[in-house]
């Protein structure tokens, strides 16, 4: 018989050279094996699942400096777990594992809207876009809680309230012109008339970043609407703590504020109630001790101009920051998923 290979006996039995292979039992054989190991590594909750999840959105940026303040706001502040909690896939995965970690971010942003009046007439013909990655999260000096008054604050329950509403208030990123000294800033030229898409990359590295795993219970929503005209996170929920002096001193948020100065401390408000604002929370923009690597792509518009223009009417105006761009964002996440759940018991 010519050729190097050839079979004799039963299907599946092949020789070379005058070795033989049992090529069907390998095989079988083999895959008991795995099916062995994965077992041992399930019970062990060992076993591991790659995904990437996929999240579309649309954010927006600016840079002006009210009249009343001494802060400059606009740069938006995207952390990359909320994105996550928002992705349908990811709550079906949240559902079968435990814990799961961040292996590889890329984010696209393609800006697709600039401020526009009422005839089509823009103020700016091309705009600086400037991104950094934060890898821990913003501290409280680069927020801004801007409560100043009870009209401002929306009581659900006794304990309940929500801070910021359509009268005003909410929570505000501060970091301004400041997102040009991070060592991972870069630049953009942009304008209406070009394709121009802007891609970020990070990846884990350090042991502490790449070991952290995280429960996928912890993902939780800390704000209900976000004011792209202002750059205010709106709807803030917050509950008095059972017991303590904020029960009896402090009935309401009035007394609050009056207390701490006309403009609510945020620190001090955290301090006093529990809020999924509060740092454990992974899609909290504020850095914690307990999670090293919680990565916030942060946005900014340059120059600073804190000109507005109207899209609505002259008896309901609408103002919108002269320097203002929406962007559609395309968020890649690669995640690894571990300790897979058993299926619950089903009635008869």
């Amino acid at each position: 018989m010519s050729g190097r290979y050839y079979r004799r006996g039963g299907y599946g039995n092949w020789y070379r050279g005058g070795r033989y292979y049992g090529r069907r039992r390998y095989y079988v054989r083999n895959s008991i094996s795995r099916a062995n190991g994965n077992i041992r590594a399930a019970k062990q909750q060992a076993d591991q699942s790659t995904f990437t999840i996929n999240v579309p959105s649309q954010i927006s940026a600016f840079c002006n400096t009210p009249n009343d303040s001494d802060y400059t706001r606009g740069v938006y502040a995207m952390n990359i777990y909320d994105q996550l909690r928002k992705s349908e896939f990811f709550q079906n995965y949240a559902n079968m594992y435990d814990e799961f970690k961040i292996d590889k971010i890329k984010v696209k942003l393609l800006p697709t809207q600039w401020a526009t009046n009422l005839d089509g007439q823009r103020f700016y013909k091309n705009l600086t876009v400037y991104t950094a990655w934060d890898r821990s999260g913003l501290n409280y000096g680069q927020v801004f809680m801007s409560i100043t008054n009870a009209n401002q604050i929306t009581r659900l329950e006794e304990k309940d309230y929500l801070l910021g509403n359509e009268n005003g208030g909410g929570l505000a990123v501060i970091i301004g012109n400041d997102i040009t000294s991070y060592s991972s800033a870069e630049s953009r030229v942009v304008n209406p008339n070009t394709n121009t898409s802007i891609v970020r990359w990070l990846s884990p590295k350090t042991i502490s970043e790449k070991s952290q795993w995280l429960s996928t219970g912890l993902l939780k929503e800390w704000y209900k609407s976000y004011d792209s005209n202002e750059g205010i996170y709106k709807q803030i929920p917050l509950s008095n703590k059972v017991g303590g002096y904020v029960d009896s001193e402090f009935s309401s948020f009035t007394q609050i504020i009056d207390a701490q100065g006309q403009t609510a401390s945020l620190a001090g408000i955290l301090e006093q109630f529990t809020s999924p604002l509060s740092s454990d929370n992974p899609c909290s923009l504020f850095e914690d001790n307990g999670i090293r690597f919680k990565p916030t792509l942060l946005v900014g518009i340059y120059p600073n101009d804190n000109n507005v223009i109207n899209i609505g009417t002259q008896e309901e105006p609408i103002n919108v920051p002269a320097n203002k761009i929406t962007f559609n964002t395309e968020t890649e996440v690669v995640c690894t998923f571990r300790g897979l759940r058993k299926s619950k018991v089903v009635a008869a």
